[in-house]
């Protein structure tokens, strides 16, 4: 799963991507550009593309999906089926995830859903009037964007609770220091980097556990790909 073992992209993420271009000023012309060369690797909004117990994942979404993985993947050598596949999975595997945590009974509170929607997409903006702007030219009403929010947090909680992370060894955040120091064209010291290196590492070993975890739970549920 190519997208899996680098990172699981939430939807909420998607969004917010799309409204800081807006606080960003972006032109007209870059953002033609980009709809036109994205325009024949994406598909109908309303096409359903895949089944998840029944649950319909459409097009929409797809797309949004399709878009952020390509900017990850930019400048790689990766075939447009790939990248296609690397969305479904994702895709998939959110839908996975979000209804097992449902499943369990996995919720945030109101205080932690709109503590996370200040953080991370009010604290992109100089004040409310650019805020809602950017809502507006993207179609996004506040209450969208607080169930995103919810179902993406239902699932932290889920992994969180499900999903044990160790520490990494000092050999691990050598080696990875090692292959820092070889890409940067700066010198770099372990001291000032080492807490950002255990993040990372981190995070490696979490995604690699959940992508195995997904993996467990498309064997047990019904999952229908259509596209």
């Amino acid at each position: 799963m190519i997208l899996m073992k680098k990172a699981l992209v939430s939807l909420a993420a998607i969004l917010l991507v799309f409204l800081a271009a807006c606080s960003g000023g972006e032109n007209e012309e870059n953002k033609n550009n980009n709809q036109e060369e994205n325009a024949t690797k994406q598909v109908d909004e309303d096409k359903t593309v895949a089944k998840v117990n029944g649950e319909e994942l459409k097009g929409k979404d797809f797309n949004m999906i399709y878009e952020q993985i390509s900017s990850v993947y930019q400048g790689q050598d990766i075939s447009e089926d790939q990248m296609k596949k690397a969305t479904l999975d994702q895709l998939v595997g959110q839908e996975l995830l979000l209804q097992e945590a449902q499943n369990q009974g996995f919720k945030p509170t109101k205080k932690e859903i709109n503590e996370q929607f200040d953080k991370q997409y009010k604290s992109n903006f100089d004040n409310e009037e650019a805020f809602q702007k950017a809502m507006k030219e993207n179609n996004l009403t506040e209450e969208q964007l607080k169930n995103n929010l919810s179902e993406q947090l239902a699932v932290d909680k889920y992994i969180n609770e499900e999903v044990e992370t160790s520490e990494p060894t000092e050999k691990e955040i050598q080696d990875y220091f090692e292959q820092m120091k070889q890409m940067s064209q700066e010198e770099v010291k372990l001291e000032d980097v080492k807490d950002s290196i255990v993040t990372q590492l981190k995070q490696q070993k979490q995604n690699e556990k959940v992508s195995k975890l997904v993996e467990q739970l498309k064997e047990k549920n019904d999952v229908e790909l259509l596209l």
